[in-house]
Parts: C-alpha cells; structure tokens; sequence
C-alpha cells in the first residue's frame, strides 16, 4: 500500500500504468488497529496524495482527463483537489521577496528558439497549451510513437555491420527536400523493424554551408550519405538496403535524381563508385543494358499510391515496428542512466554535436507532421493528407520520408511471411488418399 504516489513526466503516460497503482492509495491513513491506547486520540495523519506533475500533453491522454476533472472539482470548492498551472512566463518573471530575480531559471530567448524550431511542441512545454487530437482521422496518435521512442543519439554513420535504408522527397523548391535514414534490424519476436537514426531537410545544409542547396549539391549530400551509411571497408552499398525516391513530377524525382545516378561516379577522394538503378521501373528496365555496373538497389515509389504508402505507415507504426528517438529537449546534450550495480546507479551525459542536434529536431518536427496527417474519406475512396487546420502552416516531406520507409518494410515482412509458409508436398498426403479419406 501506498501514502504517496507521484507520476513525473506522466503527461503521455499509458492509461494502464495509472490504473494499476491508483489503487494502492485506497486505504485509510487514519486507520488503526491493534494495541491498548485510544486510537480515537490519536492525531490525524496526512491524506493518502496523488501528484501528477508533467508538460501539457494532448486532449486525449488520461493527464488531460485528470487535468480537467481537477480543475472543475478545484474551481467548485473541493479542498482535496489542486491544480497548478506554472507556465514559462511564470518561471522568467519568478521574484524573491517581491524583487524579480536578475538571473531567472528560464530565459525568454530559449522559449523563443523553442517556439521558432517546434511552435506546437513549445506550446505543449513552455504554454501548458493542450494539443488536440484528430480523433478518429488522425492515423498517427501521439501514444503510438511516444510508447517506441528510445533516448539515443542520432547516426551520422555506419557505426559497422549495420544495415540500413535510405528515403528522399525531393522538391522542386530546394527548400523542402528531404532524406530520412532508419537501420534496419531484426528483433527476435517480431521480425524485421526500423529504427529512425537520422533526419536531414538540405535546406539545413544550405544555410550551414552558407550556399543555396540545388540539385546537383544535394545528390553530392545523398552520394556523401551513401558512402558514410555503407560503412569502411566494404563493397558498394553492401551495408545499403535499399534506396527510396518518390518520383513524383513536382520533385524531378527521375529526371533530376534517378537519371543522376545512373552513372559510374568519383567520390571526394577520386574513388570510383558504382551508379544506382531501379531496373523494375518502366523508365529503366529497357535501359538496364546501358547500365550493366549500377545496382539495383534503387527504388521509385511513385508507381505506389499514396494511399499504399500511407496505409502501410499505419499499420507498421501501429504494431510497434517502427522505433524513434526520444524527444529532445534542445540542452545539446543527452542524460543515461547506468546501472552500476543492484542498488547504485550513475548518470552519463553524451554532448551532442551540431549535425545530432539539428537531427534530432528534425525528426521530432517530422513526428508533429505524423501526428497532423489525416485521413479523409469520400465513398468508398480514401486519400491522406495534412488536417486542414495546418495545410498552410506545416509541409508533410519529413513524415512522407518516414511513411516510404515503413512501406518498404512491409514489403520486406511480406517476404519474410512467404518464405515460412510451408511448401505443399502431396507424398505427405499418400496414405489419406488411399485409405478414401
């Protein structure tokens, strides 16, 4: 049994693990059995106490339930129930003794930075403002990600013998092109799964190399990638799976990327690489022959509805299959928890650089493009889409990325479930036919 339970960062916690220890709270503190004295004398304990302390969360979490049913017990005179709403605004303008304090615990030009990088998760964290859900076109909820988030640094590279995939959304406007890049590896009791290691928009490159990233410049970025995911010391692309591109016409997905890297190329120390091709596109398979060193690791995805590509996201995020990196909280640095032995613990902190901050800003401003895709139903036709509210707000190439590599792993699931189906062998069914069973 309990006197306290406090629920820290619960703002997203799973309803199942309130439900579970709630109860430990139910006994009476005042209660008292056994021995001679009075224990009508006896002074009244503390209260059994339930805290919950967290950032804002969204309209559909338990957090926000209690959040509101607290607040209407509080504001209706209830004495056993209180509800703080410490906003940064609160925390910068905090005072000792009635004096503003001259070095506050919050600045207001974090807040801002915050604000200007992720404006709806900032909202959450520094306005206690709650995000609401899309209910039931909403495809991604926030739970489904936030339960496969692992703290962990980006991968700018093959740390070695890691296999992994490679999705670009080019755009016509470079400023909105897009590669995501997730390892691929195989977990014991559900097969084969991705985990999202790097998020780069080349618009970012750009401005950190102080030139506009066109074409040309951002296949140099894809190539350079493909050297430093393959790994050293392998055959090309040995350690690339597979290569995604969306062909679309307003991405010059072929005639910009595909018809690129064909081609034998020199990488930045003169070493001749092989090209890629897609050889089972009706633009290359007839071109194959012209092509005979390029491998075919390279697949265009236009050719599948947008429909396909998002039913599959759905369907693999859904199942746990897809593994992210935790939030990060923009402090350039991540904080581990080691388990020195059975009752001692160390903390590690790794400093980010800043290609692993600005990934994992990426990847958490492409799951707010996640949670903001919809699913709009007309007959019995179905298209996705950004929710209305945000269609001018926000682009959608980040969680398109991601979308095409859950694809692609399910086509690899699908191969995986038809290779253990069992052959049929008619010698196994000889002696039900001769008995005329």
């Amino acid at each position: 049994m309990s006197n306290l339970n406090f629920y820290d960062e619960s703002g997203f916690t799973e309803e199942e693990l309130f439900k579970a220890s709630e109860p430990f709270l139910t006994q009476n503190s005042d209660f008292r059995l056994g021995g001679s004295s009075d224990h009508s004398l006896l002074p009244k304990q503390f209260p059994n106490q339930r805290i919950y302390a967290s950032s804002a969360s969204t309209t559909d979490t338990y957090f926000f339930k209690l959040y509101k049913d607290f607040s209407q017990r509080m504001f209706l005179g209830d004495p056993n129930y209180f509800v703080a709403d410490i906003n940064s605004e609160l925390v910068i303008n905090g005072t000792f003794n009635g004096v503003t304090l001259a070095n506050p615990l919050l600045s207001q030009s974090v807040v801002d930075a915050a604000m200007n990088e992720n404006k709806e998760k900032a909202s959450r964290e520094y306005s206690n403002i709650f995000t609401s859900e899309g209910a039931d076109q909403q495809i991604i909820k926030r739970r489904m990600v936030i339960r496969n988030e692992e703290l962990r640094p980006p991968e700018l590279s093959n740390p070695g013998g890691k296999k992994y995939i490679i999705a670009i959304d080019p755009a016509r406007s470079f400023d909105n092109s897009v590669m995501t890049i997730a390892e691929l590896f195989n977990d014991e009791e559900k097969g084969k799964m991705l985990r999202i290691v790097n998020n780069v928009t080349f618009s970012d490159i750009g401005k950190k190399k102080k030139t506009p990233m066109r074409t040309p410049e951002q296949i140099k970025e894809f190539k350079q990638a493909l050297i430093d995911y393959n790994g050293k010391n392998v055959s090309d692309y040995e350690n690339i799976v597979q290569v995604l591109i969306d062909d679309g016409s307003g991405g010059g997905g072929i005639s910009a990327w595909a018809d690129n890297l064909l081609d034998n190329w020199d990488d930045s120390r003169n070493k001749k690489r092989k090209g890629l091709i897609d050889k089972s596109h009706k633009e290359y398979s007839e071109m194959k022959n012209s092509y005979p060193n390029a491998v075919d690791k390279l697949t265009l995805t236009n050719s599948k509805s947008k429909t396909e590509i998002f039913d599959a996201l759905r369907t693999m995020i859904s199942h746990d299959y897809i593994k992210f990196t935790e939030a990060y909280d923009g402090k350039g640095e991540l904080v581990f928890l080691e388990q020195k032995n059975k009752n001692e613990a160390n903390t590690k902190t790794y400093r980010l650089s800043d290609d692993e901050r600005s990934s994992l800003v990426n990847i958490d401003l492409a799951k707010e493009e996640l949670f903001n895709i919809y699913e709009f139903k007309t007959g019995s036709s179905v298209r996705y889409d950004l929710a209305p509210h945000q269609k001018n707000k926000m682009h959608d190439d980040r969680a398109y990325t991601i979308a095409m590599l859950a694809w692609y792993l399910q086509e690899l699931r699908r191969e995986d479930t038809v290779k253990k189906e069992p052959e049929f062998n008619i010698n196994d069914y000889k002696y039900f036919r001769s008995s005329g069973i």
